[in-house]
């Protein structure tokens, strides 16, 4: 999953230190960053993707207080053109942010911007994406659409998989390592061969074996132990913030 950020603020300085900023996170995320030093820049790079159907940005961070259009305009012009843009505003004292409530921004951010401030963003981001990212499952005879934070695991079989929801089971002819690929920036970690889980229902970890929320057992290869141990705690440290 790559996550793209446009940033839009008219002092170049400001601008290339939140670039640098989101640029740390690069080694842990697949980053995309662009900058604009108008409000008309921007919005026209936006309506110039939507024309030619190219992906719009997750993120769009801006600078409340611009000389040609402040923030805030251009804030609720970027909402009503593209309203599941994540808007960001920006700014260097807190009073200004209230105003932020007119454009339905999604945070706001004080400068300085730190590094923890834009992880804290983007987790927040993948746990939403989280809840409503769906994946197509396809075999033979019929084709499900299922909510990813629905699976609580994936195995792999002779020439298909079999991904297990609470209530449920459904084959597919994808492997579990384009799974592995496809999930892992969602909480999925693969603790065996023939197992790729979801780490949201983990309930307890044995010796050679993870326990999920469901009460199904499952083994985890021993070298794997620790990096899944690290990895859990991770993500629970994340969602506590």
């Amino acid at each position: 999953m790559v996550i793209n950020f446009s940033i839009c603020d008219d002092n170049p300085k400001s601008l290339n230190e939140i670039h640098d900023t989101i640029c740390r996170l690069s080694d842990q995320y697949k980053i995309n960053v662009s900058l604009y030093s108008s409000a008309g820049e921007l919005l026209d790079s936006m309506k110039e993707a939507e024309r030619r159907n190219q992906l719009l940005p997750d993120f769009v961070l801006i600078d409340i207080e611009m000389p040609e259009m402040n923030g805030i305009e251009l804030g609720k012009q970027i909402k009503t053109l593209f309203p599941d843009v994540c808007l960001v505003l920006v700014t260097s004292y807190l009073e200004y942010a209230v105003k932020g409530y007119e454009a339905k921004a999604y945070r706001y951010l004080l400068k300085p911007i730190t590094i923890e401030y834009i992880e804290a963003l983007i987790q927040d981001f993948m746990r939403e994406q989280n809840q409503i990212k769906k994946v197509l499952v396809k075999d033979k005879a019929q084709e499900h659409l299922l909510l990813i934070k629905d699976i609580v695991y994936i195995s792999a079989e002779d020439k298909y998989t079999i991904l297990y929801t609470e209530n449920n089971h459904y084959f597919d002819y994808k492997s579990l390592k384009e799974y592995e690929e496809l999930l892992t920036d969602y909480g999925f970690y693969r603790i065996h061969r023939k197992y790729l889980i979801n780490m949201y229902y983990h309930k307890s970890l044995g010796k050679g074996f993870v326990t999920l929320s469901c009460n199904v057992e499952l083994p985890i290869s021993r070298r794997k132990e620790n990096e899944y141990r690290e990895k859990l705690l991770k993500m629970l440290e994340r969602d506590i913030l």
